[in-house]
């Protein structure tokens, strides 16, 4: 069932995306992406360890912050870029802000990582904000998810 969920969720996610403006108006250049924003019922630690199995189910790796600093670091796993020898990357990062007793404000930026020439030139990515991707929608229903669903003991 678990297996089931992840390609349902990211097709839906899918679906219901649609094209948005992008901010800065037409003829300009576009301003930065904003972050996407929720608000989510719960305590920051309890936002926090959901946030971390969402992580876990987009099977992205945890690499900085802690319930402690409101915040969750992570990347994705490498994945073959456009050309032969590049790759690709996405990272995550995620801030938990309590906004009210029992309510906590999450916020997502995604960046995608591409570097061009990984055989030669390791170390050398260009990362650029993603806009209009279906992973903020699959996060923000994983993080859902774990907030819903009943604790072990």
């Amino acid at each position: 069932m678990k297996h089931l969920l992840a390609p349902v969720l990211l097709l839906a996610a899918l679906a219901f995306s649609g094209c948005e403006s992008m901010p800065g108006g037409s003829g300009g250049r576009p301003g930065p992406a904003p972050d996407r924003v929720r608000t989510f019922a719960g305590d920051p630690r309890a936002v926090y360890d959901a946030a971390r199995a969402a992580l876990g189910q987009m099977d992205f790796k945890v690499t900085g912050g802690g319930p402690a600093q409101g915040r969750i670091e992570g990347v994705s796993k490498l994945s073959p870029g456009g050309t032969l020898r590049s790759t690709r990357q996405i990272s995550i990062s995620v801030r938990i802000l309590e906004v009210a007793e029992g309510s906590c404000e999450v916020s997502v930026v995604l960046k995608e990582l591409i570097e061009a020439d990984s055989y030669d030139r390791q170390g050398f990515a260009t990362e650029s904000t993603l806009r209009d991707t279906p992973y903020y929608e699959v996060f923000f229903n994983y993080l859902g998810l774990a907030l819903a669903a009943p604790k072990k003991d």
